[in-house]
């Protein structure tokens, strides 16, 4: 895909000029694909488990699919003709729980239909005191020069 190519998954993109739309559940989308990004701070709970995870909601739309990027780093695709899967974990490592995380969705939109799959929302699976400390995974960077 070309955003992949020049970088649009990841973080420190500048992608300020990009229009405000929202969920892609609230935009038509032609076919193509089409990108959406979002930054999101995270202060999970110190001593404490809290795995997260990215849901899908709504019908499934078969003529969809989604790319997802975590903090540039590619952790599944979604999609409503290739199975059920709604809810993809966000991986311990590449989730920042203290600090600033960039999501990137490139969404493939086979044919003219409606809004795009959504809403799409965070959730946590649980909370329990205690596991294991997991360290970050440096993520990659946005650099103009490439």
């Amino acid at each position: 895909m070309y955003g992949e190519r020049t970088g649009w998954h990841l973080p420190g993109y500048p992608d300020r000029s990009w229009p405000a739309v929202g969920s892609p559940a609230e935009r038509p989308l032609a076919p193509g694909v089409t990108w959406y990004r979002t930054g999101f701070r995270l202060d999970l709970p110190k001593g404490q488990d809290t795995p997260a995870g990215l849901r899908f909601g709504g019908d499934v739309p078969p003529a969809y699919r989604v790319v997802i990027y975590l903090n540039g780093w590619n952790i599944g695709q979604y999609g409503g003709d290739i199975g059920p899967q709604k809810e993809f974990p966000l991986p311990a490592g590449l989730l920042r729980e203290h600090g600033d995380n960039t999501l990137a969705l490139a969404v493939t939109a086979k044919e003219q239909t409606g809004a795009g799959p959504g809403p799409v929302s965070l959730f946590a699976y649980s909370t329990v005191r205690g596991g294991v400390p997991v360290s970050g995974v440096p993520a990659p960077g946005y650099d103009p020069r490439r």
